[in-house]
């Protein structure tokens, strides 16, 4: 449970909401569960029990004024230590970036569909934290039938001074029906002091539109990222994700993707490098509620040092989702003998006439390529290298944007580079 200084800390934040605002409920509830521990089944292998004595800054303290540029193709938001800018190289007007309440007012039939949405499943009690403190959604919102040529890039960085922080961010994408448009996140801090990210994104893709998403996790030592994104999807839309995490004290990804439509295609991507005293946990849901749909699922990681990983992989195919095609894959390569790997595939289907398959591995390099290979006179740490770069290249290579590719390259090569000699 959390500390006294630390609940009198939120309960004071709690009073400047509003006790009876959707804010304050949500606080309430944070405060009577805490932050989650190991004896939560969904954070058993990343207990975040320590978190409940830490004091911090809390930002932002409610309702902010968070200004919301009327220039889509360079918008700044500020909140105390949090620094958002979404950034494009040309402006285009089949996109729009606006507060909620601006986009509510502005495209009104949105409304049932927030209303209407999934309930959030595994929900835990950083998606409350995060409902009463951020209550600002900043909005993009891509119009029916516009083809984005160039990638969106968003540029999320957290930052501390002095004291441990705690931010917490919330993001939503509209993708109107036929559009068609790409997004990188670029995930980085800045500061000295421990810094916990608390990143919400909702994401909704109407019918027949396609949207790719691409997070760059790579934080500083001492930052604890929290990232939930949700993502829905309505007939013949096609979404395909890439999350690279790369650097972090500990990283918890939860990606949620919601099914409602025929002929939809899920592309889920993703690959972990943890090294020295980091841990990163990686936590998706897939579930197929309409028929005649598709999702794939591969995910790769290396880990060096005394690293730990965790894969927690559901699948669900509700009754009515007959003729779906579900694959998930999560393949582990273990550098060092220090690291350790859970994981936990999950295939729970209603359906009869489905095909589906979920799997594991976690092994270690191949002993007979390292010795072929320094037989030809290459180093134990190049042929190392060499092998764990070819085993995550899978992934790599599906990612289309060809500077972005050699970008991600180079910074798993570099850290591979420096873990690799330590990880005995």
């Amino acid at each position: 449970m959390l500390s006294a200084e630390l609940s009198t800390t939120l309960q004071d934040i709690a009073q400047t909401l509003g006790l009876e605002s959707e804010q304050g409920k949500a606080l309430s509830q944070f405060l009577a569960k805490g932050f989650p521990t190991s004896k939560w089944e969904e954070w058993k292998y990343t207990s975040l029990k320590d978190f409940n004595g830490i004091d911090r800054n809390w930002f932002p303290k409610g309702k902010s004024n968070m200004p919301v540029s009327a220039d889509w193709a360079e918008l700044i938001i500020r909140s105390s230590d949090a620094h958002w800018s979404i950034d494009k190289a040309s402006s285009n007007d089949g996109i729009e970036v606006l507060s909620f309440d601006d986009f509510i007012q502005k495209c009104p039939e949105f409304q049932e569909i927030w209303a209407n949405k999934n309930p959030i499943l595994d929900q835990n009690s950083l998606y409350d934290l995060n409902v009463a403190l951020c209550p600002e959604h900043i909005v993009i919102w891509i119009k029916k039938d516009v083809e984005i040529t160039q990638a969106i890039l968003h540029q999320y960085q957290v930052n501390s001074s002095d004291k441990a922080t705690s931010v917490q961010s919330r993001l939503l994408i509209y993708v109107e029906e036929g559009a068609k448009a790409s997004f990188i996140e670029q995930q980085t801090s800045t500061g000295s002091a421990d810094i916990l990210s608390n990143f919400v994104q909702e994401i909704f893709v109407s019918k027949g539109a396609q949207f790719t998403y691409l997070k760059d996790q790579d934080f500083q030592q001492g930052v604890s990222h929290i990232d939930h994104t949700f993502i829905y999807q309505v007939e013949g839309s096609q979404v395909d994700t890439f999350t690279f995490s790369l650097n972090a004290s500990l990283i918890r990804n939860n990606l949620h993707f919601y099914i409602d439509g025929s002929q939809v295609v899920s592309n889920l991507n993703g690959l972990y490098v943890p090294g020295e005293n980091q841990l990163m946990d990686s936590h998706t849901v897939v579930d197929h509620r309409m028929p005649h749909a598709e999702s794939n699922e591969l995910y790769k990681g290396v880990l060096m040092g005394n690293a730990t990983g965790v894969f927690n992989g559901k699948i669900f195919v509700r009754q009515d989702a007959q003729k779906t095609n579900a694959f998930q894959s999560c393949r582990n390569v273990l550098a060092s003998t220090r690291a350790t790997m859970n994981t936990k595939p999950q295939l729970e289907i209603w359906a009869d006439d489905v095909k589906c398959s979920h799997g594991t591995t976690t092994g270690q390099l191949n002993e007979e390529a390292l010795f072929y290979m320094r037989s030809r006179g290459i180093s134990l740490p190049a042929a190392r290298t060499l092998l764990l770069l070819a085993f995550v290249q899978e992934v790599i290579n599906k990612v289309e944007h060809p500077v972005l590719r050699e970008s991600l390259t180079e910074k798993i090569v570099a850290k591979i580079q420096q873990s690799v000699d330590l990880s005995n």
